[in-house]
């Protein structure tokens, strides 16, 4: 039996796997993997720790190589609001390839992570000499407007329930895993990250998430939702009964 190959330990091979897994550019040429490798650095990140918090608006974009990283940001109220979250095979921070733009959230670490830091001079060096590649780039932010967009009115004209089955939806599309000796999805998510996402508070996640449990869509655990009727819960995220 051939064994599971072992993820490199040179960061500069780490590097290069990473980008090369990375949805967005993991059909791009080899000599543009190649060279953004080379202008890309290793971050390593605790569980919670803010990722460019010595410089918050350092023009990086960043990919998932393993771990999460939490998109988020705090209100007036001192409520956290959480935009996305991003596991590996992921890009973030894509809106640094603009220049002269303030920036408003932050990034953190949803558990222990590592990510590819790209410069985004490097980037957007690479798209300019490859004009094909920015198809890429915008297929890539046009579905993720989409998803915010759908978010947005599921606040506005949904039902709490038909919001939180539509954010449990989008998370087990993005990160739904298969867990090993079963056919469900998992889905690692903790009750607050949900809350954040709603606006709500974590008791009235767990509410809905127990109401959600009795009508057999999923099963909450400890940071983890277990998905038992996808389909059920893409039917009421659409606002059906």
């Amino acid at each position: 039996m051939s064994s599971k190959p072992m993820p490199p330990t040179d960061p500069l091979a780490l590097i290069r796997r990473s980008i090369g897994l990375c949805q967005m550019m993991r059909n791009w040429p080899a000599p543009v993997l190649d060279t953004l490798a080379a202008a890309a650095r290793l971050g390593r990140y605790a569980r919670h720790e803010q990722i460019l918090a010595e410089d918050p608006l350092r023009r990086e974009v960043l990919v998932v190589a393993s771990g999460g990283v939490a998109v988020d940001s705090v209100d007036a109220s001192g409520a956290r609001f959480l935009l996305s979250i991003h596991g590996p095979g992921e890009i973030t921070a894509l809106m640094r390839l603009l220049e002269d733009v303030g920036f408003v959230y932050d990034f953190h670490a949803r558990e222990p992570t590592v990510l590819v830091h790209i410069p985004a001079d490097a980037l957007l060096g690479a798209l300019d000499a490859h004009p094909p590649l920015w198809r890429d780039v915008c297929v890539l932010m046009l579905s993720r407007a989409h998803e915010q967009i759908v978010m947005r009115q599921q606040g506005t004209l949904g039902a709490l329930d038909c919001q939180l089955a539509n954010a449990v939806v989008q998370l087990a599309r993005v990160h739904g895993r298969i867990a090993q000796g079963s056919a469900t999805l998992h889905v690692r998510v903790s009750q607050s990250d949900l809350a954040a996402m709603l606006s709500v508070s974590r008791q009235t996640v767990n509410k809905e998430l127990r109401r959600l449990e009795q009508r057999g869509l999923l099963h909450a655990e400890y940071g983890r939702l277990e998905i038992l009727d996808l389909p059920g819960l893409e039917w009421l995220a659409q606002g059906r009964p």
